[in-house]
């Protein structure tokens, strides 16, 4: 008995070296270029008496992003990108599943030096009302960006939850969870740094979220329950 106890754990062993050696499939799923089921507007704060102004354009594959903030500070002032997403099976998710999702990437030709927000929006079931955008969980992360060219990798681990979220939502802040599986939109706006009144211009190639492929450890998972169900099953008949 102990004998194939010990061949089995061996088993278990060598099943975790061929996992650790078997090249992973990396996936990407793109945010720009655009798919079939998301949607992108540009918004900014004049229907609500602000003076902001923004537009996008697209032309050859380039998302072009120009945005200047309302001079009268006595008003918030506000514009950006939004992109929300339906999920490829609408009637059986509304959101994207993101789970295995490990960085962002971007390539963005800024006209002048200057900072974007990116931020991820997700539907976190403790806090979020479906009819109110505000309470979606926000994760977002500051990104400068240079004259020119700029290709950009960011860890999905530094995108952060801003203070604000919790004090508009009033969610505990030991809801740590991310909800990464119910991605639901993707945000650009202007940084903390750019001034009222300065134009902010950019040019979107693309924007991909990237990950490594969960096939193999599903594999592997398996063939280890199956092997400690055998070893359960040789201990109960000693």
């Amino acid at each position: 008995m102990a004998k194939r106890v010990a061949i089995l754990c061996i088993a278990i062993i060598c099943l975790f070296i061929a996992f650790v050696f078997i090249p992973k499939r990396e996936f990407s799923i793109d945010i720009f270029p655009l798919r079939a089921h998301e949607t992108l507007m540009v918004y900014d704060d004049l229907s609500d008496g602000g003076s902001s102004i923004s537009k996008m354009e697209f032309s050859d594959s380039i998302l072009d992003f120009h945005c200047t903030l309302g001079m009268d500070t006595s008003k918030g002032a506000w514009c950006g990108l939004i992109w929300t997403f339906s999920g490829e099976d609408t009637a059986k998710n509304r959101y994207e599943n993101w789970s295995l999702v490990d960085s962002v990437v971007f390539k963005i030709f800024a006209e002048e030096k200057t900072e974007i927000i990116a931020k991820v929006w997700t539907f976190d079931p403790d806090v979020t009302q479906e009819d109110s955008l505000h309470t979606f969980r926000q994760m977002l992360k500051e990104i400068p960006l240079e004259k020119g060219e700029n290709t950009i990798t960011l860890p999905f681990e530094d995108f952060y939850v801003p203070e604000f979220w919790f004090e508009q939502t009033g969610a505990a802040k030991d809801l740590s969870q991310r909800h990464k599986e119910h991605a639901a939109r993707f945000e650009i706006t202007p940084g903390w740094n750019v001034k009222r009144g300065e134009p902010l211009h950019i040019r979107i190639s693309q924007i991909a979220v990237k990950g490594t492929g969960s096939l193999e450890l599903a594999i592997f998972l398996g063939a280890c329950l199956s092997i400690i169900i055998v070893i359960f099953g040789f201990l109960k008949k000693k």
